[in-house]
């Protein structure tokens, strides 16, 4: 896998955050540490779901959820799945060229779960718009 696309608005947050959320990051929570802390007990207590990230979450799920600020104030589900460890998820492209991986880029659909990657494995060599072009180092 040589060359991966990302679509982001957010892309050197991404890189430096490295991970990646459900749900492309919407649907998250506004609110403290404290104030999801609490949420989540209250839930539990109550035998309640527990929003977030797109997700309905009850129980055990409440208690084990990856759960982090992904901006000042915005929490989300941390897409723990496609692997082990920290990433951030793309779409792996079969371009050999740069100008190709260009081409294949704009083409791709980035819906769905994609691939996860290391950014400190991957330099990021292009961006057009909200679409950002990743090379293997």
């Amino acid at each position: 896998m040589e060359f991966i696309a990302r679509y982001s608005a957010h892309i050197k947050e991404d890189i430096q955050r490295g991970w990646s959320s459900w749900n492309f990051g919407q649907e998250g929570l506004e609110a403290t540490e404290e104030q999801i802390e609490a949420w989540k007990e209250e839930a539990i207590e109550n035998e309640q779901p527990f929003y977030i990230s797109g997700f309905e979450l009850w129980g055990d799920d409440i208690k084990n959820a990856d759960i982090r600020e992904l901006y000042h104030g915005y929490w989300v589900l941390v897409d723990n799945t496609n692997g082990f460890g920290e990433g951030i998820f793309g779409t792996a492209l079969n371009a050999d060229t740069i100008e190709e991986a260009i081409k294949e880029a704009k083409k791709a659909d980035y819906s769905g779960e994609g691939v996860k990657f290391n950014p400190s494995e991957y330099e990021l060599i292009q961006s057009i718009n909200e679409i950002h072009i990743f090379k293997i180092k």
